[in-house]
């Protein structure tokens, strides 16, 4: 028997569409901060050296968005189109999946589904755009949008591909069979399969194809090494609440989760007036996958806080709330209402597509700004005839100002970035802590340092990449004397550093709110170059602070940053203060300082004022 899967009205399914073809807009304008950051520019990297594809782990659903990338290298095409292609490839592998729900297999609801699965927990995920989890989710909702319309299912061979997919969801990512048992067993009980012979085939083929899966994980391969829940469930036994992951999550519950707690409420209020045993099975099936995948996520990760890799190891909890929402509560609403329950869905969705649209938005700041640092670093170094350069770990946005938390790419970003309007502007930064050994493999004319490999520059193709053939690295984090009888000359002959304030400063800080000011330091040919290595006693740091008359320190403490580089030419850096939380007339410093030895006679100071 075919099952309906549509709503009262089109207007869920135009709202669901609309918000995929805002997503497509948005991949096109934010193609930087998706495709020349972390993993997608290294993917490209490899692409260009092996000129094939980059599929790890098995996870053979990368292979949709890999290869439109990789054959639009082997055409030639110009590395920015191909960055932006990239960029996009994603969400279009994703609208295909929706409109082959909606419009093939006619599942308006699951549907749906696909657009919450990328906006309703979703944000900094957009950003990150290369993991396996969400590309596997759609093949996931694919299998499911195809079966759900089906009870019994039947033998015949729209079935028996429906089933090819569940090798390719399950080999997608590890934790897919999680979300793959809830819908299994969900639907088990909305639609009562329990003679349904075939259904169950469906999920015997995914438990074999799981444990194959895990049968083929090779020692020691990073699938191994992640995988820490049974170890950690007796590490951390019996406080787990107090591990530093479960905070991280209540704190994405109370703002960019907030969704998933009101969810839980209403489909706990539908499920509970319904008094059924059927209802009363599928609420403790919601609420304890809720619970239990939370639970394996942050026990699995328990010091990892890093926002946007945890919310992308959350995305399931959207289907585990969506899935009955789409399917039971949205249709419980269009049947209520003395019939302007369609109004008043359509109203719903729209509120919240249009929010969380306008949270994926907000998300970009941090993003592109990391974007436009590499853009001013590259255009730093593009004065340096080296083009290959080598920074150390603690210059690159110690106060993580930026979102360029995964700093081991930055030697594929900085080539995509440099490289996508000529390939001769092609220049590589590569950052790590053993920056003596870099700099000695890098002493090497011709030799590439990337993020994992050492390699020539000529492996790589000569129409997106031509670096010079003599060049080698220069480090950009060179060391200031290391005792405090050479740093007195060595401060006296740098005390004509200038430092200002390119931007517009405001004259009125609002209390105790941290903040950004760029500082200029532009240092004298004679005494060039300020040094910026951070592995001494007492390195060059940049501090602001805020002091009461008469050079009275204020209620807050100052802030110090190291350089980011080695300052020969005039470099702007974004540095952080923190207002003082008593309303007042200050004076506002920024200096230089050689930490836990003293000040330098180079400052910067104006009046401000710090109103509530």
């Amino acid at each position: 028997m075919l099952l309906s899967k549509q709503y009262a009205t089109r207007w869920p399914l135009r709202l669901a569409l609309a918000t995929m073809l805002v997503l497509l807009l948005f991949a096109w304008h934010f193609y930087l901060e998706r495709a020349a950051y972390y993993d997608l520019a290294y993917h490209l990297f490899i692409y260009l050296k092996d000129k094939a594809l980059f599929v790890q782990n098995r996870r053979f659903v990368a292979i949709v968005t890999q290869l439109p990338t990789l054959l639009a290298l082997k055409a030639g095409l110009p590395l920015n189109a191909v960055l932006r292609l990239y960029s996009v490839v994603f969400i279009l592998y994703y609208l295909a999946v929706f409109l082959a729900c909606a419009y093939w297999f006619r599942n308006e609801q699951v549907a749906l589904v696909v657009a919450l699965l990328y906006v309703l927990l979703a944000s900094r995920t957009f950003y990150w755009a290369q993991s396996e989890l969400p590309q596997g989710l759609a093949a996931l909702l694919l299998f499911y949008a195809g079966v759900a319309r089906q009870a019994p299912l039947q033998l015949r061979f729209s079935t028996l591909a429906l089933a090819a997919l569940v090798p390719v969801f399950i080999f997608g990512h590890p934790l897919i069979i999680l979300p793959f048992l809830f819908l299994w067993a969900y639907d088990w009980l909305l639609n009562r399969r329990f003679r349904d012979w075939a259904y169950y085939g469906m999920l015997a083929l995914a438990l074999g194809m799981y444990q194959l899966r895990a049968m083929l994980i090779p020692p020691g391969s990073y699938e191994a090494t992640h995988m820490t829940f049974t170890p950690n469930l007796v590490k951390y036994f019996p406080n787990y609440l107090a591990i530093g992951s479960f905070d991280t999550f209540w704190q994405l519950c109370t703002h960019g989760f907030l969704a998933l707690p009101l969810l839980l409420l209403a489909l706990t209020v539908l499920y509970v007036r319904q008094r059924t045993w059927l209802a009363w099975l599928r609420l403790g099936l919601m609420w304890g996958f809720v619970a239990g995948y939370t639970f394996i996520i942050n026990v699995s990760n328990p010091g990892y806080t890093e926002a946007t890799y945890l919310e992308n190891l959350y995305l399931p909890l959207t289907l585990f709330v969506a899935v009955p929402f789409a399917l039971e509560l949205l249709p419980a609403l269009e049947r209520s209402w003395n019939g302007r329950g369609p109004v008043l869905v359509a109203s719903l969705l729209a509120v919240v597509l249009v929010a969380r649209l306008g949270l994926v938005w907000y998300r970009h700041v941090p993003y592109t700004a990391y974007q436009q640092w590499l853009s001013h670093l590259l255009t730093y170094t593009s004065r340096f005839p080296e083009r290959k350069f080598i920074m150390y770990p603690d210059n690159v946005d110690p106060h993580r100002l930026r979102a360029g938390w995964p700093w081991w790419a930055s030697a594929s970003e900085t080539m995509m970035v440099s490289a996508r309007h000529s390939p001769d502007s092609v220049q590589t930064v590569r950052v790590g802590w053993d920056i003596d050994q870099l700099a000695e493999a890098g002493s090497r004319p011709g030799v590439l340092l990337g993020p994992f490999e050492t390699m020539n520059t000529a492996d790589l193709p000569a129409a997106y990449c031509r670096f010079p053939k003599a060049a080698v690295y220069r480090v950009l984090n060179t060391l200031p004397p290391l005792d405090t009888a050479a740093l007195r000359p060595y401060i006296a002959a740098h005390q004509q550093v200038k430092l200002s304030l390119p931007g517009m400063v405001p004259t009125t800080w609002r209390a105790g709110r941290q903040q950004t000011v760029q500082v200029l330091i532009d240092v004298p040919a004679a005494a060039q170059p300020l040094h910026s290595g951070t592995r001494v006693p007492h390195p060059t740091l940049l501090r602001t602070a805020f002091y009461k008359s008469h050079d009275w320190p204020s209620d807050t403490n100052p802030m110090e940053v190291a350089l980011e580089v080695d300052v020969w030419q005039p470099w702007t850096q974004t540095v952080p203060l923190q207002a003082p939380r008593q309303p007042g007339h200050y004076t506002f410093e920024v200096s230089l300082i050689s930490k836990d030895y003293r000040d330098w006679p180079v400052r910067l100071r104006l009046p401000v004022e710090v109103v509530k």
